[in-house]
């Protein structure tokens, strides 16, 4: 039981991280388009904000790894 529940948090997280990554690129591209100061703040401030849920997703990168 343990190790399916394991097994689901791990897939979870692959999930996450991959629904994450297309979203930064999706910001990514919004911001290399737009010239509105405010437009390029608020998208930088949502790009940091992704980027440090990646990170947190970053650390099951080892069992994500080993599960596939």
């Amino acid at each position: 039981m343990k190790t399916a529940i394991a097994s689901e948090i791990v897939s979870a997280a692959a999930l996450h991280l991959d629904v994450l990554d297309g979203f930064i690129a999706v910001v990514q591209g919004k911001l290399a388009v737009t010239d509105d100061a405010f437009l390029r703040d608020s998208l930088t401030d949502l790009l940091a904000n992704l980027t440090e849920q990646r990170e947190t997703y970053l650390a099951f990168a080892p069992m994500m790894s080993a599960a596939a």
